[in-house]
């Protein structure tokens, strides 16, 4: 990936080979990840995620976790032609948001997020990608939807705009999941 640095007159440094602008000052944190909500700055193909000129994450609280919800809910892993290895992957990515959304609830100690976490692990637990990758997406999406109302709980107790991916649809190369089959 080549990389760009230029600083504009009004103090905006252009960085990575996506657009990401960020003030002067604001460094980039981990290589090429979006100061917001710490997304890669590249292209997710699993997620059909597009790299917009803006995080469009960035007025959202939990900015990371709705992110990685919805590369997770927008996936080819819960489309009728996934693969195995597609599965696999969305698997290993489940089990890292879930830890992550996991952590904060346990710093914000939310009992319903944490019965949600509960139920998102139980879930996750009946999944076994490695011998039967299609069995699992059922675990795997149940997994997703108790994840979204943890993260959802989080945002209620902070009075702030509950996550929907739809709002979100339109940077990811997709329609929303099984939206065409109705």
């Amino acid at each position: 990936m080549q990389i760009r640095e230029e600083m504009k007159d009004d103090g905006v440094k252009w960085c990575a080979s996506a657009v990401c602008w960020e003030p002067k000052g604001m460094e980039m944190g981990n290589p090429f990840r979006c100061p917001v909500c710490n997304t890669l700055l590249e292209e997710d193909r699993d997620a059909g995620f597009k790299i917009p000129p803006q995080c469009p994450y960035r007025n959202s609280s939990y900015p990371e976790l709705c992110s990685l919800h919805d590369k997770l809910y927008f996936g080819k892993w819960r489309k009728m032609a996934a693969v195995p290895s597609e599965i696999k992957r969305a698997y290993a990515k489940l089990g890292q948001l879930l830890s992550q959304v996991k952590e904060v609830v346990r710093e914000e100690n939310i009992l319903q997020a944490q019965r949600d976490v509960q139920k998102a692990c139980d879930a996750l637990s009946m999944a076994n990608p490695e011998e039967e990758p299609y069995a699992s997406v059922m675990h795997m999406d149940q997994a997703l939807s108790y994840i979204h109302h943890a993260i959802n709980d989080l945002l209620q107790e902070k009075q702030a705009k509950l996550h929907s991916p739809a709002d979100y649809e339109m940077h990811y190369d997709v329609v929303l999941p099984f939206k065409e089959d109705l």
